[in-house]
């Protein structure tokens, strides 16, 4: 092995996991494109280019900033990113989840994507913030 391998420790890994599932989420939130229900209504649709955005160049940057050993940043990025792209779905899907709490769509209840979308974002964002407090490197 490699002596720049041996020194990165799991908090390195904790870092480019969060990295992924945000690309993952952004990904997924873009081939779908926002649309959960089966209605087509403004309700169903939550789509923001900026949570995409936010979620595949929050990824990017955060891989190139631990590229360049700014391991610090990069967990920031993971943490940030996620957390402020879920702030926006909140706000965008606001109406979807009302309906289906309120009973307008309660034959459906949430979408499979609405879920797993939700998942992707919410894990990214925790194991983001778990990457904050994890050593980056072997002392």
């Amino acid at each position: 092995m490699s002596n720049a391998s041996s020194k990165k420790s799991f908090g390195f890994y904790i870092v480019l996991l969060a990295a992924v599932l945000a690309l993952a989420a952004g990904v997924y939130f873009l081939v779908i494109h926002g649309t959960f229900g089966l209605d087509s209504t403004h309700n169903g649709d939550c789509y923001d280019p900026i949570i995409t955005g936010l979620l595949i160049g929050g990824a990017a940057l955060a891989v190139i900033l631990s590229l360049v050993k700014k391991y610090g940043l990069a967990s920031a990025v993971t943490a940030i990113a996620p957390g402020v792209a879920i702030c926006l779905f909140v706000h965008k899907c606001y109406w979807y989840v009302v309906d289906v709490f309120i009973g307008i769509d309660e034959k459906h209840g949430f979408d499979p994507r609405f879920m797993i979308f939700t998942g992707l974002i919410a894990a990214a964002f925790v194991i983001g913030e778990v990457a904050i407090y994890v050593r980056k490197t072997k002392a």
